[in-house]
């Protein structure tokens, strides 16, 4: 799993890098519906971000992939109902759940 990872990683860093260069996002007012329009590469970039923002919210430095990914679903399923929300509200609704 580690090692997919890494891959994944490394994968979307690449495409993030020329998609970064072309416009600026402001994360606090991305809605769901947004998120769901965006390239799959730029999907990848905001998922890693989340996961980020979430560690950073908890003081966790600790990456794990499957809950990551776990997190993830919670999130898109709740974007599916939720289209109009922020991804910010997203995140908070799921975290309380």
């Amino acid at each position: 799993m580690k090692r997919f990872f890494s891959i994944a990683l490394a994968v979307a860093s690449i495409g993030l890098a020329g998609q970064a260069a072309a416009a600026e996002m402001d994360m606090s007012k991305l809605t769901c519906k947004e998120v769901g329009a965006m390239p799959a590469a730029k999907t990848i970039g905001v998922a890693m971000w989340v996961n980020g923002y979430v560690h950073g919210k908890s003081g966790n430095a600790m990456v794990d992939g499957d809950k990551a990914h776990a997190n993830a679903e919670k999130i898109a399923g709740y974007c599916k109902t939720n289209a109009d929300s922020t991804l910010a509200n997203a995140i908070e609704a799921v975290s309380k759940s």
